[in-house]
């Protein structure tokens, strides 16, 4: 694989050299990379590492280990020489779709009940507490929730999706 070398890269693919395993690696790495940026404190809108950043982070890295994992297998990957077209063009959809669910309950649920998250996270409710310690609050423990909620459900849909695109090419 070439993580660097974009020209080497380029000319492998252009002579169809490039394994189907490797362009799933690549997309796989291109996730990670965006994962690893957003959450590093680089960029101006993210807060500096503290743990429940780090917590995040390794949860999102561990969802798309299994998530890509799953989903590869069931697209057929080391046999499906289009895998990373057809994971695009489902990834599309199914993202948007589920972005918007997942985020829509959330807005709903901490607009509706903030007062109550407010009072929670100021009691003594051991678990704001604990929150607290790590540099969190009931509000980023519910943006955590939502974050690996949109990852886990998209990777189950597209997952489920491969197993339809499967079952229509066998036809």
């Amino acid at each position: 694989m070439h993580l660097i070398n974009a020209k080497k890269l380029a000319v492998e693919l252009g002579r169809g050299e490039t394994k189907l395993r490797d362009k799933g690696y690549y997309l796989f790495a291109g996730f990670v990379m965006w994962l690893l940026i957003g959450a590093s404190g680089f960029t101006t809108l993210s807060p500096l590492w503290s743990w429940i950043s780090f917590i995040e982070t390794a949860a999102l890295i561990m969802v798309h280990i299994l998530g890509f994992s799953y989903m590869y297998e069931a697209a057929e990957g080391d046999q499906n020489p289009d895998f990373v077209a057809q994971f695009v063009c489902l990834y599309v959809p199914v993202s948007i779709t589920t972005v918007a669910f997942v985020w829509s309950l959330y807005w709903l649920f901490t607009l509706g009940f903030r007062e109550s998250i407010i009072a929670l996270s100021e009691s003594h409710f051991q678990f704001a507490i604990n929150l607290s310690r790590i540099g969190g609050s009931l509000f980023d423990a519910l943006v955590l929730l939502a974050v690996l909620s949109v990852q886990v459900v998209t990777f189950y849909r597209i997952t489920k999706l491969f197993a339809i695109l499967r079952a229509q090419s066998a036809t």
